[in-house]
Order: structure tokens, then C-alpha cells, then sequence
């Protein structure tokens, strides 16, 4: 699993008043609510405001998310148009989030163009964005390739993430801070520094954009081939992915045999030590 760069918490209202200065030196980062579906102001978040206030009372770095209801791309531009309106001028250090999940959103492509119609209109406005979902989400409806340039924001409540290349992880929806329970997050990126590096730039708005889908492509790529070849599996993994490779004769490339080039991911590997274990129990 990548290096934890920092720990933080996302709210809505539905955390009610939230004492944000409390929670300076027990996280790094606050990811707030700012709103839900298009751009009205009933759907604005009622505790939103409050909350970013409290957060640059107390020096808290904080980043914001909107959920979608969004049934087409018209939808999703009103959607950032909503997440802009709230912003008001501000670049949050923790960067704006598409938080996709709702179960009535549509299938396939139109989901896929939903997302990129609202990433993209924050991204003109010179802002960090990223989508959020969940760990299944990821797996299957949001799997395009089309998504692959925008940062990830994954929730699986577990103890490890099997999602490589994330930027963000919802690790827990039960963490309780000075006796309120709060989603836990954390942040496998500086995003501070990113977000900052952004700032007084000569870069245009497309090349701001281009630059930070790099970044995280780059970072999708280097977990995606973590480990490059057999010598440089753990030890927990190494033997069952040798035993899974001999016996049903899957070929990598390279000289020696601990060379073998299978530039595999952390899913794969675990996935390898899993076929392992089914093949002991087939030959007993």
C-alpha cells in the first residue's frame, strides 16, 4: 500500500455542529459537504458554510465534495455549477470531489459522461478535482478507462485498500474523535503541495489539468506494476505466486527464475496467494 501522507474526516450535516478547532492535532484534513444535485439553493448542505469557517478559523485544511444525482451531462455541468457557486472564489487545499454512489444514477457510458462533464468544468474554473465512490463502484460501473486521468476517492471500510493507484481512502465510516463519530479518510497524496504548486502559475487551465491527470495516472501506474518481478514479492506472497505460476504454467520473462518479470499489481499478487490456497485444498 502506498505511503499515508495524511489523516482526515469528511462531514455533512448529517454530523450536526461539528467543533472543528477540537480536532487540530487529531487529524490533517476535513473533507466537507458542500452540497447535493443541481444548482439550487435548497440543496445546498446546511451546515456547509459553518463548516468552512470553522475550518479557516481553526487553520484547518479542508477540501469539499458534492453528491451527484446527475441523470445526463447537463445534470453534472449544473452539478459543478452548484460546487462552483459554494466555492465562491476559494481553492480548497484538499481539492473538490464528485461524490458518485446513489443508486438511481444511470448505467454505463452516461454515468461515465456525467463524471467527466463535472470533472472537467471544475477543472476550468483552475481547481484539483477528483471523483469518489465506492471500492465495487470502482471494480464494475466506474471501471472506464475514460476515468483513468482523474484522481480516486475510494471507500472500502477494511483494514487495507485493494484499489491501486488511489488517491484518497474512506478507510472507516466508524471513527469516533472526542466522543462524535466521524467517516475516517486517508490521503496517499500531498495535496497541500499539489494544490498550492497550482497557485501563480503561467500554466494555462488546460495545462493545470493536463498536469495533475498525469500525476495521477502516474501514480495508478506504479501500483499497478508494483512489483516487477518474483525477487521482489513480500515474503508472505513470494512462495504461492511461484507455486501458482509452476503449476499452472503461467510464464513470465527474465534469466533466473526469481527474475521473472510478472509486473504485478497488489490485487493480483493477493489474488495468486488466494488460487494458491484453492489448489491446496483441491489436492488434499
Amino acid at each position: 500500500m502506498a505511503e499515508i501522507k495524511a489523516t482526515g474526516i469528511d462531514i455533512s450535516q448529517f454530523n450536526g455542529d461539528v467543533d472543528i478547532a477540537a480536532l487540530r492535532g487529531k487529524v490533517d484534513f476535513v473533507i466537507i459537504r458542500c452540497g447535493y444535485g443541481s444548482d439550487y439553493a435548497s440543496q445546498d448542505d446546511t451546515q456547509y458554510q459553518a463548516n468552512v469557517q470553522k475550518c479557516e478559523a481553526a487553520g484547518m485544511p479542508y477540501g469539499v465534495y458534492l453528491y451527484s444525482y446527475a441523470r445526463n451531462p447537463d445534470m453534472a455541468r449544473s452539478e459543478a455549477r452548484h460546487t462552483l457557486r459554494l466555492l465562491a472564489g476559494r481553492k480548497p487545499l484538499y481539492g473538490v470531489w464528485y461524490d458518485v454512489e446513489d443508486v438511481a444514477l444511470p448505467e454505463g457510458e452516461t454515468l461515465i459522461d456525467d463524471c467527466v462533464a463535472y470533472c472537467t468544468e471544475i477543472e476550468k474554473a483552475g481547481l484539483y478535482c477528483g471523483i469518489y465512490s465506492s471500492l465495487s463502484w470502482w471494480q464494475g460501473r466506474l471501471s472506464s478507462p475514460r476515468l483513468n486521468p482523474y484522481d480516486k476517492w475510494v471507500a472500502q471500510w477494511n483494514d487495507t485498500l485493494s484499489y491501486p493507484g488511489a488517491g484518497m481512502w474512506q478507510y472507516s465510516n466508524s471513527g469516533v474523535i472526542n466522543g462524535k463519530r466521524f467517516d475516517m479518510d486517508r490521503a496517499f497524496r500531498d495535496y497541500p503541495a499539489i494544490i498550492q504548486g497550482m497557485e501563480g502559475t503561467d500554466m494555462t487551465r488546460d495545462e493545470v489539468a493536463k498536469l495533475a491527470r498525469e500525476e495521477a495516472q502516474a501514480v495508478y501506474n506504479a501500483n499497478e506494476h508494483k512489483y516487477p518481478t518474483l525477487s521482489s514479492l513480500p515474503d508472505w506472497a513470494r512462495a504461492p505466486v511461484e507455486e501458482v505460476y509452476r503449476r499452472l504454467g503461467l510464464l513470465g520473462t527474465g534469466g533466473r527464475a526469481d527474475d521473472t518479470q510478472i509486473n504485478a499489481s497488489e490485487t493480483y499478487v493477493r489474488t495468486l496467494v488466494v488460487i494458491d490456497k484453492v489448489l491446496e485444498e483441491l489436492d488434499k
